[in-house]
C-alpha cells in the first residue's frame, strides 16, 4: 500500500525525501516545513520507513501497492506488461498507460478494452493528480 506521514510526528529532517526513489515525498508549505506523500507517485516500496527518525510513516490503507495488493499488474498473467503510473495519462480516463513489451503505449481499458486497469484510478476524484512535472530522468520501480 502507499504510505503517508502523520504531521503531528514529522520533525521536517527530510530523510525521508533523499530515500525516495520515485520522489513521492516533497515538502508541505507549512512553517515547520513537514512533509508529505504523494499518493500517485509513491510505490510501496518501504525504503523511507527506517529512514524516519520519528516514525512518523505508516501505511494508507485507502490506497493499493504498484505490482503488489490490489493492482492487476502483480498477477503472472499481466507480469510481462509495464505500467507508467508516474508518466503520461490516458486523456480519456486518466488513467496509466501501459505497454507490452516494445509496443507502444496505450490505456488498457480505453485503447485494449480490458476489463481490468489501475486501481489507482477510482481515487482520483477523492484525491486530484497533483500537477507535477515528470521529469524523463527520474527513477522509476516496478
Amino acid at each position: 500500500m502507499t504510505f503517508k506521514v502523520l504531521e503531528n510526528l514529522c520533525i521536517g529532517c527530510g530523510a525521508c525525501d533523499y530515500a525516495c526513489p520515485t520522489g513521492a515525498l516533497a515538502k508541505t508549505d507549512s512553517f515547520l516545513g513537514l512533509f508529505a506523500i504523494d499518493p500517485y507517485r509513491c510505490d510501496g516500496c518501504t525504503d523511507c520507513l527506517p529512514k524516519c527518525p520519528e516514525d512518523a510513516i505508516v501505511p494508507d490503507p485507502d490506497w493499493v501497492v504498484c505490482r503488489g495488493r490490489g493492482c492487476p499488474l502483480g498477477s503472472t498473467r499481466l507480469a510481462r506488461v509495464e505500467c507508467n503510473i508516474f508518466g503520461e495519462r490516458c486523456e480519456v480516463c486518466g488513467g496509466p498507460l501501459w505497454r507490452h513489451g516494445d509496443d507502444d503505449w496505450a490505456c488498457p481499458r480505453c485503447d485494449e478494452g480490458r476489463r481490468v486497469g489501475c486501481p489507482k484510478v477510482r481515487m482520483f476524484d477523492r484525491f486530484p493528480v497533483p500537477d507535477r512535472e515528470v521529469v524523463a530522468d527520474e527513477p522509476t520501480r516496478m
